[in-house]
């Protein structure tokens, strides 16, 4: 892979300042262990990418979609971009493989 995007570097810059704020998000909704998988990951993120985030959901979460569409708009607000959201248990076999083979610790 050649040299990571400006938007790539932006949007990772942002994540390793605001990871302690990130990691306190995820935890509010039961979560834990958020990783950056796609374009951010890969570093070929364009002007109008998002940042993807998996998320591990834990026994306190709920419903997997409210928590991880909670996750989703906090994260939004907080980082001023959007933000997917997503859990082992809302994957489909063959995009977990992909997500979690990019998947970056934040």
């Amino acid at each position: 892979m050649g040299q990571a995007t400006a938007r790539s570097r932006s949007l990772r810059a942002m994540l390793r300042l605001r990871s302690d704020d990130v990691v306190a998000v995820v935890g509010r909704y039961g979560a834990s262990n958020p990783r950056v998988f796609g374009s951010v990951a890969r570093g070929d993120a364009g002007p109008h990418s998002d940042i993807d985030i998996i998320v591990d959901l834990g026994p306190d979460a709920g419903n997997p979609l409210l928590a991880v569409a909670g996750i989703s708009d906090e994260l939004g607000e907080l980082l001023g971009v959007r933000v997917d959201v997503v859990c082992d248990e809302l994957l489909r076999d063959r995009i977990s493989v992909t997500a979690h083979a990019e998947a970056v610790a934040l």
